[in-house]
């Protein structure tokens, strides 16, 4: 991640520690996390936090909105899990590692994952098209496999915005407040995404219901999973090339 990407994250929580610093109260605590949870939704719709991965895949497949909340669940933990981690190493091991040099193997990882799955899912809808000519409808079932790592990689990778609220707070000693800042930031992030997602889900099923669609939902099923993988080797590239 460049450090121009970072600079534009962090503006977005710039009032953060003046909220932080002030005496946390059950009203103050309650404003900052919908305040949090206000960044991370506005967050979710910058570039580059996987609204095109998570519409992606839903519109490629048949998946149910308990399916994408589900989705959203798992980039929540996963996301506010990967802050932690880097929060940890910024106090505990900043002598030996710098944070910012655990961007790029996150993002390596987070990528390659993603690549992977958006492979598997590939290999599969192909297989599935192949054999589909005789049936009425081209159905692409979402698994739930694919859909827990796709939920995990497209969370790891932590946003250096909600970074700067954990250590805000814990510079000011209010740690337990940090973490819920963290978690509203975190679940603002993950409901635009379900939001998306459901979109997705309905979008799919309003073409089904048109005449005359079957060979369209075989090849968007089949496009999604080429621009699933594509996100996700893009990423490990840019990782590769930032961190030389």
């Amino acid at each position: 991640m460049s450090q121009a990407c970072i600079l534009a994250h962090l503006s977005h929580t710039s009032s953060v520690p003046n909220l932080i610093a002030s005496e946390p109260t059950l009203s103050t605590i309650l404003i900052g996390i919908a305040i949090a949870f206000g960044f991370g939704a506005v967050h979710a719709l910058s570039p580059g936090h996987g609204k095109t991965l998570v519409s992606a895949y839903f519109i490629g497949s048949q998946g149910t909105p308990q399916q994408a909340v589900l989705l959203g669940l798992t980039i929540t933990f996963s996301h506010t899990l990967s802050i932690f981690l880097l929060g940890a190493i910024a106090l505990f091991a900043s002598q030996y590692v710098l944070p910012e040099q655990s961007y790029p193997v996150l993002s390596f990882v987070s990528g390659l994952t993603i690549g992977i799955v958006g492979l598997s899912l590939l290999r599969k809808r192909l297989h599935s098209h192949s054999h589909s000519h005789s049936h009425s409808h081209a159905h692409s079932p979402t698994s739930l496999s694919s859909l827990v790592k796709l939920g995990i990689a497209g969370g790891l990778i932590p946003c250096p915005s909600a970074l700067v609220m954990l250590l805000s707070a814990v510079a000011l000693h209010q740690i337990s407040y940090g973490l819920f800042l963290v978690g509203g930031f975190s679940l603002g992030l993950a409901s635009v995404l379900v939001i998306l997602g459901v979109v997705a889900i309905y979008a799919r099923q309003w073409l089904e219901r048109l005449p005359q669609t079957d060979q369209v939902l075989q090849k968007l099923s089949i496009l999604s999973a080429i621009v699933i993988m594509v996100i996700g080797f893009g990423i490990t590239v840019v990782s590769v090339t930032t961190s030389l």
